[in-house]
């Protein structure tokens, strides 16, 4: 090859690596005062782990207790996207999002200090149905039926059960679309009226009948605070459940709701089928009103725009329950005209940073599985920072002694390998942020270990040059000599480590791949710089004194 070939060569990797290192403008999320904001910075593009700025460390696994997950493979890679969208959508800066082995994702979040919102976010299901309440009675009819099946398996009043009735107040409807209607109290009289009748019939109120008061809108009963667990006890019975009205599910509400100075839990008898779900939410966002409260506007897109509308035109005038992961969100509000694209989840007394995290979620979808978090834990900030002052000092000191001890031992020749170390380290990192690698506290170890090995590779080449000069050769003969038979060496030598990192990469998790990551990076910058960009360094000097000096090594 050309000297000029090879000049060019060299340049383009130097260009090519400070391009892949200039800092670019990125957006954190950062927290000031208690307060999260978002800051526009310049930040070199090579990820830092958590051992190196602090942050979040979740394992995941798929909940298989909750679930059965016929294709594990695909239902993983379908949660790791999902989980990428929303760690993206949180704004983290330089995030870890992937999956290792075949059965785990571990997610990793540098800067945040928020364990139990970090793992909600990446731990919620996020499933959005939205479902008409059930205007047949069928709960009602189907009591006495349920309280004799709760009566045979010798089950009665929970402790502490009460069997009082209280007045029940109105909430909040979602917006001018979904108002409430108050106005049908003939149909709940109606309902009410049946209901008792059925329980006369069935010789008085049972266990489960006596725990439900009926609401003020179809399929709506509401529960004393102190009686909620009893109720979720009952209703958790396989005989209870293969007993309850066909075509229709039972779902609490994600609220409570004081009434007399007593708790309430809303519960509501849903049409089973969804007329929607929320896989055709293409925005949503966080929002504050002053009457509603806190609340989630989102949109869908044109075809489910066309399927809400279709289906809302068909339910005017009743009531549809907004569903997320099996929980009612705020009161069923009434269908007064068809809706389009857009709707509105109201939170009830959540803050905004729910309702954020609820957007965040609609966004980036539903995951696939449930997952379940098997590993977690938080690397304070104060330690990453100490970790990295530590480590700049000690590669300052390291770099420091390298180049004195081989500027002074190998003269000329020194400062030629000097600077195939500098444009080494240069493709290294560049290699490193290129490829989304995690520079971590093993991988600068990683990195520290491959200069020993670029150096290494000159001390073959600069002693085996060295006795072909006292051999007598020229000075062009005695470098093309040295290169040539230190290459079998460098190439062992580099092979074998090469080999020893790929096996740890491929077993090992965390730090140690971040360790395994950076020396293979670092192994494949070493024979670049000890091969070409040192015997080019060399080529220059030899073309500059025509081969005539003895070279200084």
């Amino acid at each position: 090859m050309k000297l000029k070939h090879r000049i060019a060569i060299i340049l383009a990797l130097v260009v090519g690596s400070l391009w892949t290192l200039y800092p670019r403008t990125v957006v954190e999320r950062v927290k000031r005062d208690g307060v999260f904001h978002y800051d526009t910075v310049k930040r070199v593009p090579l990820k830092r782990g958590l051992d190196l700025v602090g942050g979040i460390h979740m394992a995941l696994e798929i909940d298989e207790s909750k679930v059965v997950v016929p294709d594990k493979a695909a239902a993983l890679t379908n949660a790791l996207t999902v989980l990428r969208n929303r760690v993206d959508e949180f704004g983290v800066a330089e995030p870890v999002v992937q999956q290792v082995g075949e059965d785990r994702i571990i997610v990793e979040l540098p800067g945040i200090d928020d364990p139990v919102r970090a793992q909600d976010i990446v731990q919620k299901s996020a499933f959005l149905e939205f479902q008409i309440t059930d205007e047949t009675d069928a709960l009602t009819k189907a009591l006495p039926r349920l309280d004799g099946i709760i009566r045979s398996r010798g089950l009665g009043l929970a402790p502490g059960a009460r069997a009082d009735t209280a007045a029940r107040a109105p909430a909040p409807g979602l917006g001018s679309l979904l108002q409430r209607d108050t106005s049908d109290t003939a149909r709940v009289a109606a309902d009410t009226g049946a209901r008792d009748t059925a329980v006369a019939a069935a010789g008085g109120p049972g266990a489960l009948s006596r725990l439900l008061q009926q609401g003020t809108i179809p399929g709506e009963f509401m529960v004393s605070a102190e009686n909620v667990g009893a109720v979720e006890h009952y209703l958790s019975l396989p005989d209870v459940q293969a007993a309850l009205p066909p075509g229709k599910v039972v779902r609490w509400s994600s609220d409570s709701t004081v009434v007399a100075n007593s708790v309430y839990r809303a519960l509501y008898v849903l049409d089973a089928r969804p007329i929607i779900t929320g896989q055709y939410i293409q925005d949503a966002q966080p929002n504050q009103d002053p009457l509603e409260g806190t609340l989630v506007t989102f949109e869908l897109n044109n075809e489910g725009g066309r399927q809400f509308r279709r289906e809302t035109g068909r339910h005017i005038q009743d009531y549809m329950a907004i569903v997320l992961d099996q929980r009612v969100m705020g009161r069923p509000p009434v269908i007064q005209s068809a809706i389009g694209t857009r709707g509105q989840i109201t939170m009830g007394g959540q803050d905004l940073a729910s309702a954020q995290d609820l957007a965040l979620v609609l966004r980036a979808g539903a995951l696939p599985v449930p997952l379940k978090i098997v590993e977690s834990g938080t690397i304070g900030a104060s330690l990453g920072q100490d970790a990295v002052e530590q480590g700049v000092r000690a590669g300052i000191l390291g770099l420091t002694l390298v180049i004195l001890i081989m500027v002074v031992y190998y003269k000329l020749s020194g400062v030629f390998a000097v600077g195939g170390l500098m444009v080494y380290a240069l493709i290294t990192l560049a290699v490193l942020a290129q490829f989304g690698a995690v520079l971590t506290l093993p991988g600068l170890a990683g990195f520290v270990l491959s200069i020993g090995m670029a150096l290494d590779a000159n001390f073959l080449i600069f002693e085996r040059t060295r006795e072909e000069m006292d051999a007598g050769k020229t000075s062009r003969a005695a470098i093309d000599e040295g290169f040539e038979h230190a290459w079998s060496a460098i190439i062992d030598t580099h092979v074998t480590t090469a080999l020893t990192a790929a096996i740890l990469y491929q077993f090992g998790t965390g730090p140690v791949q971040g360790f395994a990551v950076a020396l293979l990076a670092g192994i494949a910058a070493s024979l670049v710089s000890a091969i070409f960009v040192v015997r080019t360094f060399f080529l220059i000097w030899l073309h500059r004194t025509g081969g005539t000096k003895p070279v200084s090594i």
